[in-house]
C-alpha cells in the first residue's frame, strides 16, 4: 500500500492572482494498493457527495500518470480521508489530484520526475498556483513562457501563522473566474506588480510585517468580494486586531489572515474575523494553522 498526504493550500496570496501558492499544514490522507478489483472509499469532507468510480478525481489524476508513464493502470483500491472543505479556496482538488499522481507514481517506481508531476498536475487543474504548493511545499512562484512551466520555491519561515475563516457557503471557481474583467487599468496592474515583488522579496528576507503589508490586490479581489458578504470588513477587522494582514484564499469563500506565532494574538484576530462575517449573517468556522515546507510526502 502507498499512502500519501497531501496538504491544503492557499493561492493568490492577494497580489499574486493564478501565480502564488502557499502550503498550509492542513492536510488530506490518500492510500491507494493493488487489489482485485477496482474500488474507491471517500470519508470526511465530500463523503457521501464525490464519485466513488473512474469519474473521481484521485482516481482520475492516478489513471493520468499512468498514461503519462505509458502504461496501464492495473485494478486499484483508493481510500481516500478528506479533511480540506470543498470549494472554500483551500485547493481541495489541487490535493485530490497530487494524492492521485504522486500515489500512482510511487507505485510504479517514480517514473515521472517533479517537473513532470507538476505539468501533469497543472494541465489535470488548469492552472499551477494551487498543486505547485502541494507538491512542493512552502511558498511557490509559477510562471509559464513559450509552453514551458517555471517553478520557484521559497520556504516559509517558522514563525508565520495563518488564522483561517471558513465560511459555510462555497464559491465555484468557475463562477469566482466569470466575475472578473477582461481588462485592467494599467495603474491597477502597477500596483499588482510592484506588491507582488515585494511580497516575494520580503518572504525571502523572513520580514513578516513586510509580507503581510503587501497582501492586498486590485485585479481580482474587489470583483470577488461581491460573492462573500462581509469579506471586505473581514479584512479591516482582522487587521485593527493585529494581523499581518489578511486576504481571500484562492477564490474563496474562505478568508486567511497571518499572525506571528502567539496564541493570544491569533484568539483575537479569530474572534474579529468571525464578529466581522456575522454582521452579515455568514457563520464561518475557525482553523488555525501553521504553514507547510514539505508538500506532498509519504506518509
Amino acid at each position: 500500500m502507498v499512502r500519501v498526504r497531501v496538504p491544503a493550500s492557499t493561492a493568490n496570496l492577494g497580489c499574486g492572482y493564478d501565480t502564488f501558492g502557499m502550503a498550509l499544514g492542513y492536510y488530506n490522507i490518500v492510500a491507494v494498493e493493488p487489489a482485485a478489483g477496482f474500488s474507491c472509499t471517500v470519508r470526511g469532507e465530500g463523503e457521501g457527495r464525490l464519485p466513488l468510480n473512474e469519474r473521481n478525481l484521485t482516481v482520475r489524476a492516478a489513471a493520468a500518470a499512468y498514461e503519462a508513464a505509458g502504461e496501464a493502470m492495473p485494478p486499484l483500491a483508493f481510500c481516500c480521508e478528506n479533511h480540506i472543505p470543498l470549494s472554500r479556496g483551500m485547493g481541495s482538488s489541487s490535493a485530490a489530484i497530487v494524492g492521485g499522481i504522486y500515489a500512482a507514481n510511487v507505485l510504479m517506481g517514480e517514473p515521472l520526475s517533479a517537473d513532470e508531476l507538476l505539468a501533469l498536475a497543472t494541465r489535470l487543474e488548469g492552472h499551477p498556483d494551487n498543486v505547485a504548493p502541494a507538491l512542493r511545499g512552502g511558498f511557490t512562484v509559477v510562471a509559464q513562457e513559450a509552453g514551458q512551466l517555471f517553478c520557484r520555491r521559497l520556504p516559509v519561515p517558522d514563525g508565520l501563522r495563518g488564522v483561517l475563516a471558513v465560511p459555510g457557503f462555497p464559491v465555484s471557481t468557475k463562477k469566482a473566474r466569470a466575475i472578473l474583467p477582461r481588462q485592467v487599468e494599467l495603474a491597477d496592474a502597477v500596483f499588482n506588480l510592484s506588491h507582488a515583488a515585494a511580497l516575494a522579496l520580503a518572504l525571502a528576507q523572513g520580514d513578516l510585517a513586510g509580507f503581510g503589508a503587501m497582501l492586498n490586490d486590485r485585479l481580482h479581489q474587489p470583483y470577488r468580494f461581491q460573492l462573500i458578504p462581509g469579506a471586505a470588513d473581514v479584512v479591516e477587522a482582522a487587521i485593527a486586531a493585529g494581523a499581518l494582514g489578511c486576504t481571500l484564499s484562492g477564490s474563496g469563500s474562505t478568508m486567511i489572515s497571518f499572525s506571528e506565532d502567539d496564541d493570544m494574538l491569533r484568539d483575537n484576530i479569530a474572534a474579529a474575523m468571525r464578529e466581522a462575517f456575522q454582521e452579515h449573517g455568514v457563520e464561518c468556522r475557525i482553523l488555525f494553522l501553521k504553514m507547510d515546507n514539505r508538500g506532498v510526502c509519504l506518509f
